[in-house]
């Protein structure tokens, strides 16, 4: 064959192979859309944003088994604590965006814009929510030789005695501390902040009397059970099922809620089947009678709101909170 000819078969090759490149990447969000098998095709990472062991990690270890099942692959939890939640948030954000790296973080995610002077990754921009899983009512814990029985008679005690009452918190801009900074503001009274490193320490403060009271959400439980504290509240719009005869805060102070949720979130840009996907299935997760019951035991609410009611709900606790902390002068650790 003469050399001029062997241009044509090359550039056609190149043609065809080029019509079947551009086929293929048409065809795959069409493949999404049509609940294809092509996601998931490996394991899943659950980024947990805070040790083993805390509130986070126990909801992630509860939903990731069966996610994993309805996902037909592992879903496996690790842990990247440090920087107040931050640094799994720019892991994730940094992460590729194709749904095999998932994360749980709780309500601090949008107070830490108002709290820190420079945050490497946009909550808005750079996370995508898929739910909004649980909710987390706190108590309102005090040391027994505290003499008010409930929060009317605790309001009473801290106006008498402004400046004189102490509460702990697990650090300064928890959301303990900013929970507690409301309920003051409510309150119209004038108790102490104290801050520690961490829930535990922060609930043995009150046990040994070194602080009067404390918001907690699940640290304390077993020492109300115990009688080295003594629940007066919960903090959430409904009585808690762990604790069915002890009033809510709003009882006694009509509009006052101190709820922390915990959400999940993808990195932005993820497709929108796949957070379709992972959303269907983690709802189902989070309806599970098994589930839901392990989660109570712990103080959780299940929840599996839609991810535009999630998003609606950080858009609101971004402002509600940064105007909190910005008028109390909060200043993270």
């Amino acid at each position: 064959m003469p050399d001029h000819q062997s241009p044509r078969p090359v550039c056609l090759a190149r043609r065809t192979a080029l019509a079947v490149l551009l086929g293929l990447v048409a065809a795959a969000p069409l493949a999404y859309a049509q609940g294809s098998t092509a996601y998931p095709v490996k394991p899943v990472r659950f980024i947990v944003p805070y040790p083993a062991g805390g509130g986070n990690d126990d909801v992630a270890r509860i939903l990731s088994v069966k996610l994993g099942e309805g996902l037909g692959q592992p879903v496996v939890v690790e842990n990247k604590p440090g920087a107040g939640g931050m640094i799994a948030g720019e892991y994730v954000a940094k992460s590729a965006p194709d749904g095999y790296t998932i994360m749980i973080d709780h309500s601090a995610i949008v107070m830490h814009p108002s709290l820190y002077p420079s945050v490497s990754y946009d909550v808005k921009r750079d996370l995508a929510p898929v739910t909004l899983a649980v909710t987390l009512g706190n108590n309102f814990l005090v040391h027994p030789a505290v003499p008010a029985q409930n929060i009317k008679e605790l309001i009473a005690l801290a106006k008498a005695q402004p400046g004189k009452l102490n509460y702990s918190s697990p650090g300064n801009g928890s959301p303990q501390h900013i929970g507690m900074e409301v309920f003051k503001r409510m309150a119209g009274v004038d108790i102490m902040h104290v801050p520690y490193k961490g829930g535990a320490p922060a609930t043995m403060a009150v046990i040994a009397g070194d602080v009067q009271m404390i918001l907690s959400g699940t640290t304390g439980l077993p020492h109300v059970k115990s009688g080295k504290l003594r629940a007066i509240a919960t903090t959430g719009e409904k009585r808690s099922a762990l604790l069915p005869d002890v009033p809510t805060v709003a009882e006694a102070l009509p509009g006052y809620t101190s709820v922390t949720w915990l959400g999940i979130f993808v990195p932005a840009k993820t497709p929108a089947p796949v957070i379709a996907r992972l959303h269907a299935e983690l709802v189902k997760v989070l309806n599970d009678e098994g589930v839901r019951k392990q989660l109570v035991e712990r103080n959780f609410e299940s929840v599996g709101s839609t991810t535009e009611a999630f998003a609606k709900a950080i858009d609101e606790d971004m402002a509600f909170y940064g105007k909190v902390i910005r008028e109390a002068g909060i200043k993270a650790d």
